[in-house]
């Protein structure tokens, strides 16, 4: 075996005495190993009399092929087949479960490298994030983007890549990255949203995704969204009840063949106004209408800070075992700060 791995030595499905036993999937028998039944040189080199094998599956799919053989004639009883096939159940297992790891563990790090460490600071607003996986692989399609334009305007993106593990996380990595250009040539969030739609149709295709991505300008007091399928944010400002806010919801990412129409709505941002966007894991559940959740959420948010907030809300309205991705993404203009000398008068 190990001379094998270091010589690098392969045999094609269906040739020789491993490739038949792969491509049958089932136990082959060879009583009196030759050349005429044994492609690798190695087993008629070491004096192999007879072998048995039997296919190694994982999902029930053929993986590998295990095999013994005996320096001496042998002929193999259907327990010695079940013995071995009975180890190869267990290789193919252990294969399985070390592959899901490595997958799993390759979907943590991209995810990790995609998702900011930490919320950049941004003179005059103050923004907090939350990110929870709803499963045990601990990586999915949901994420929250924060950045500066050159224009000094802000990017404040989340979206919702369906499905989880690893196939999820890199579509979202390459749609996060594609919304990060877009959004440095375009002047509107229904632009850059226009552009990525036209990429995921074209790129991803069968992927549903939904986004929101607001710019918020260099004064503060303005910001532009567009949703595309994604859930409409909640608004908190001084004196009124938290709303979602009222905008239209245009059609998702990549649905459809001809190009949407999309829409920019543009808001005011008084002092101390909040704006709270999150993942539809924060309020749907399968055994409600998402209504309910929404209605939870409107009830849990409070004014304050930003990080006060996502902690508020994660703890109500959040599951404790999610079944679903949830992402969370708080901005709010920092109140205005009185002076000293209006304090004292």
């Amino acid at each position: 075996m190990e001379e094998e791995v270091r010589q690098g030595f392969r045999i094609a499905v269906g040739a020789g005495f491993a490739g038949r036993v792969a491509e049958t999937g089932r136990p082959v028998v060879i009583g009196d190993v030759s050349a005429d039944n044994v492609v690798n040189p190695l087993l008629l080199d070491a004096g192999i009399r007879s072998l048995l094998g039997v296919p190694v599956f994982a999902a029930g799919e053929v993986i590998g092929v295990l095999h013994v053989g005996t320096l001496s004639p042998r002929a193999f009883t259907a327990d010695d087949v079940m013995l071995l096939e009975l180890a190869a159940d267990r290789v193919g297992v252990a294969g399985a479960v070390r592959l899901q790891k490595l997958e799993n563990g390759a979907a943590l790090a991209l995810q990790r490298s995609l998702m900011p460490p930490q919320i950049i600071s941004v003179p005059g607003l103050q923004i907090a994030a939350r990110y929870v996986p709803g499963h045990e692989l601990g990586v999915g399609g949901d994420w929250y983007d924060v950045f500066t334009l050159p224009t000094g305007w802000l990017g404040l993106v989340i979206g919702d890549v369906s499905g989880h593990g690893l196939a999820s996380a890199v579509v979202m990595g390459r749609i996060r990255s594609a919304l990060r250009s877009y959004a440095l040539i375009a002047d509107t969030p229904a632009r850059a949203l226009s552009l990525l739609d036209d990429k995921v149709r074209h790129f991803e295709a069968g992927a549903l995704t939904t986004a929101l991505y607001a710019m918020i300008s260099p004064d503060r007091c303005t910001a532009l969204l567009s949703t595309a399928g994604h859930l409409r944010p909640v608004l908190i400002t001084t004196g009124d009840e938290p709303a979602l806010l009222d905008m239209p919801v245009d059609a998702p990412l990549g649905i459809g063949r001809g190009r949407h129409t999309r829409h920019t709505t543009t808001i005011s941002l008084p002092a101390d106004a909040l704006l709270l966007c999150y993942t539809d894991g924060l309020v749907e559940r399968r055994d409600r209408i998402i209504d309910i959740g929404i209605k939870e959420l409107l009830d849990a948010v409070r004014p304050g800070h930003p990080e006060t907030l996502c902690s508020t809300v994660m703890s109500r309205v959040a599951q404790d075992c999610p079944t679903d991705d949830v992402a969370v993404l708080a901005v709010r203009r920092e109140p205005v700060r009185k002076s000293n000398d209006a304090n004292r008068g």
